[in-house]
């Protein structure tokens, strides 16, 4: 017997149930986006939730969306093709995985495949303060509240302390988490 088994392309191959279960899965996502109960950035955690509990590589979840384009009827290489006449170039964007900038892709995957466990995407707001007592940047997600400066932060500032109550309005008077990272400082890795 000379053929070799390769338990990779085996693992990463996408059948027809794995297709059905991630179509269901991702109707379900957008309906809760559109009925507002989740947001844009959520559904991104979401499907790596979904790739974690059903254990799922990067490499397999792009195998299933293939297959549910073609099921849909878009043809990649077509869609490529179309997407060059509007001066966009896919391959470019690292999605063919003849591209050059695929590698690319898969190192990135690759990252947070290992880190999987210890590693969220969060999305920030931020707002700055600039005056005769502070020079601060906030970052605001959800609750939690990062007060960063490069000097000394000053809480007795009368913007800071009228932004944090017109916030703490806005999110139903929820407690507001306030981190302080004062004297920080930044470098070139």
């Amino acid at each position: 017997m000379s053929d070799i088994i390769d338990f990779n392309e085996l693992k990463n191959k996408a059948n027809e149930k794995d297709v059905d279960k991630f179509e269901q899965y991702i109707y379900g996502l957008y309906y809760s986006m559109s009925s507002g109960d989740i947001t844009m950035a959520e559904v991104s955690n979401k499907i790596r939730e979904y790739m974690e509990h059903n254990n799922i590589s990067e490499e397999k979840l792009f195998n299933i969306q293939k297959k549910l384009m073609d099921r849909y009827g878009v043809d990649m290489d077509s869609l490529n093709n179309q997407m060059k006449n509007f001066g966009i170039d896919m391959d470019k964007l690292g999605i063919d995985p003849k591209s050059p900038n695929y590698e690319a892709f898969r190192k990135s995957a690759s990252f947070y495949e290992k880190y999987k466990e210890r590693i969220a995407a969060k999305s920030f707001t931020t707002y700055t303060i600039k005056n005769s007592v502070n020079e601060l940047e906030i970052l605001i997600a959800e609750s939690d509240i990062i007060l960063k400066s490069y000097k000394n932060i000053d809480l007795k500032d009368v913007e800071l302390n009228e932004f944090l109550v017109s916030y703490k309005k806005v999110i139903n008077n929820k407690e507001l988490t306030i981190t302080i990272c004062e004297n920080t400082s930044t470098y070139q890795y």
